[in-house]
């Protein structure tokens, strides 16, 4: 009687009972985002260095992975691609020089902090950058720095859950001579 009496009891409960809770923002996500990339470039002119540059809106994709190291500490990885931005162009009287934002990407290692329970601040730190469609008129000198930027990237942002997997975030991050300023939905499967 007693074995039939805890079977029974058994098929009642809930199964979520028996389930353990997933850590917030821990696992695997992507999504789409959409912001701000800002670049430019520099003239050499001897003494008379000149420097242009532009905003332009882009938008992309990311993939990532952070996992649980405690109550509140994550840390993972994320790659992102983006397109779009806008045009840096210098004019002088005979010459110009254009720089067209095409598309950029980076690859970083991310640490997250959970404030309460809805909440994480996150830093972040990889490769990343930019490839350009550049323009020159004859007489402008160019070594090839203004067709692509590349190198150390490092970012902050901070993400809000909305739902069980989806949140919003807001991050920017920062290479040697662009920078991004995104908001993005992340989905954690």
């Amino acid at each position: 009687m007693r074995i039939l009496f805890a079977a029974i009891l058994l098929t009642c409960l809930p199964a979520t009972a028996f389930a353990q809770e997933k850590p917030v923002f821990a696992g695997p996500y992507a999504g789409p985002e959409a912001g701000a990339v800002i670049h430019g470039f520099t003239l050499d002119n001897g003494d008379n260095d000149m420097t242009y540059r532009t905003t332009g809106l882009a938008g992309g994709g990311f993939a990532g992975w952070m996992a649980p190291m405690g109550k509140r500490l994550r840390l993972g990885g994320e790659v992102a691609v983006h397109g779009g931005g806008g045009t840096a162009r210098s004019q002088q009287v005979f010459a110009y020089a254009e720089q067209k934002a095409t598309w950029g990407y980076s690859l970083t290692a991310r640490a997250g902090y959970v404030l309460g329970r809805d909440t994480m601040i996150v830093a972040e730190a990889g490769y990343g950058g930019y490839r350009f469609d550049t323009r020159l008129s004859s007489n402008v000198l160019s070594d090839g720095s203004l067709d692509e930027t590349s190198g150390l990237v490092a970012g902050l942002g901070i993400e809000q859950r909305l739902n069980r997997n989806l949140s919003l975030r807001v991050r920017g991050q920062a290479g040697e001579s662009h920078g991004r300023i995104m908001v993005g939905l992340p989905i954690r499967f």
